[in-house]
């Protein structure tokens, strides 16, 4: 076969493995401390060259700012086309080895398993080319990353351990859809090490179908780039804010939203709402037509994406930052907001209910409830100062539940705790 270089000019050499999936290996790797445990972490959801969607930072930040261990990341996209899967190394990045893996898989979650345990197939192989065995896998996801975090800790032997993290999005859909797979999900859990609650209200729900281990469980809030123990105060211009990627209105629950403020608006005509974020044309247009088909179109403005700079410094001056979203794991912008000093309308039962619930900063409404999107508006225009009170009495409590530091430090010394338990002692 003929190499090929990528963009960035190094030298890539085409392997093929099966049905058309093609495996793009570079050797050059910095690994500064050959001694240190090697920890794999499987993702679907980790910024990589190949992605077909925009991805969170969440897990990168956790990775990247962990301060123990070597780490490799394989990041996954599905694709339902056999001959555009393939699997590549895209070097090192941020002080991590990075592989991604457009795997091939069906639609609607159909042969779920079988192609996680091919995607696992595919890591073991290039785990043992280039790396070993890891000490400990972390699947970022129970019910698909774990499928495959399960068959390679099995291959990699009793030594190997498994951490598994739980977001209430995509287990939500497979525990209470596919009840065939939640043995394997209850195997997957009993295998685990540690078990990571990314979603404080999906908790609940999750233990129906898997038993309990609080040895085992606790909270792993993400990570976002703008905590503080100091919120700003700001006298607030007469507009709500909403921030999501346009393209996936639908599961934001913008026409929700945007109904509920149509009804808000009738009784508080000066307030307006802008929406904040990515888009393709497409969607774009379409939200264009639905705000003008409510007669929103002198209130309502799409202000389009912003670097995360920008946002941080505008949020601020916004009289709240209103959110409800369908079966969302954690939503990392009400925590944005919160830190901006602005009260949240956030949705009940999904994104980040459970961890605010005994701070008062914000009103959760269950999603598709325009009545209560519209009461909701009502409250935080006419309460404003009471809720950004209740943000700035609440500050300290805000930092320390998601302070980037502490989370970061929990996660380190689960990991020692895990790999290196005498050393981990003798720092008690």
């Amino acid at each position: 076969m003929n190499s090929k270089s990528d963009v960035r000019g190094a030298i890539v050499l085409p392997l093929t493995f099966a049905a058309g999936e093609i495996m793009d290996t570079r050797t050059e790797f910095s690994e500064a401390d050959t001694a240190a445990p090697l920890i794999l972490h499987l993702s679907a959801d980790y910024p990589n060259p190949q992605q077909f969607h925009r991805r969170t930072t969440a897990i990168q930040r956790l990775v990247t700012g962990t301060d123990y261990g070597r780490h490799v990341v394989v990041t996954m996209d599905r694709t339902s086309l056999p001959w555009k899967a393939c699997f590549m190394d895209c070097g090192e990045d941020k002080g991590v080895r990075l592989y991604s893996y457009r795997y091939f898989g069906l639609p609607m979650g159909f042969g779920l398993a079988m192609a996680m345990r091919r995607v696992a197939r595919h890591v073991l192989k290039t785990m043992k080319a280039e790396h070993g065995l890891p000490a400990l896998v972390h699947a970022h996801k129970l019910s698909f990353e774990g499928i495959a975090g399960l068959w390679l800790v099995e291959r990699f032997g009793p030594d190997t351990r498994l951490f598994v993290s739980v977001r209430g999005e995509s287990e939500r859909k497979v525990l209470l859809f596919k009840p065939t797979y939640r043995n394997l999900m209850r195997r997957i859990a009993a295998r685990a090490d540690k078990i990571y609650h990314i979603s404080a209200w999906f908790r609940d729900t999750y233990h129906r179908y898997v038993p309990e281990q609080p040895e085992k469980e606790r909270l792993l809030p993400n990570i976002v780039g703008n905590s503080t123990s100091k919120v700003p105060v700001k006298d607030p211009i007469p507009r709500f804010v909403s921030v999501f990627d346009l393209d996936m209105r639908k599961r934001k629950g913008m026409s929700d939203l945007l109904q509920g403020f149509a009804a808000f608006r009738k009784t508080h005509p000066g307030i307006g709402l802008d929406l904040i974020g990515p888009g393709s044309p497409e969607a774009v247009e379409a939200a264009k037509k639905e705000i003008a088909d409510l007669g929103l179109g002198g209130s309502v403005e799409i202000l389009g994406p912003m670097d995360s700079k920008t946002l941080f410094e505008v949020l601020p001056n916004y009289l709240a930052m209103a959110l409800v979203s369908y079966n969302e794991t954690f939503g990392m912008v009400y925590l944005e907001a919160l830190f901006a000093g602005l009260p949240i309308i956030y949705g009940k039962d999904t994104g980040i209910d459970g961890y605010l619930d005994d701070i008062d900063v914000g009103i959760g409404v269950k999603p598709g409830d325009v009545a209560g999107i519209a009461a909701a508006f009502t409250d935080l225009a006419e309460k404003s100062d009471h809720y950004r009170n209740q943000i700035v009495a609440s500050e300290q409590i805000l930092h320390d539940r998601f302070n980037p530091a502490m989370i970061l430090e929990s996660y380190r010394q689960d990991l020692e705790a895990i790999l290196n338990p005498a050393q981990q002692r003798s720092r008690m």
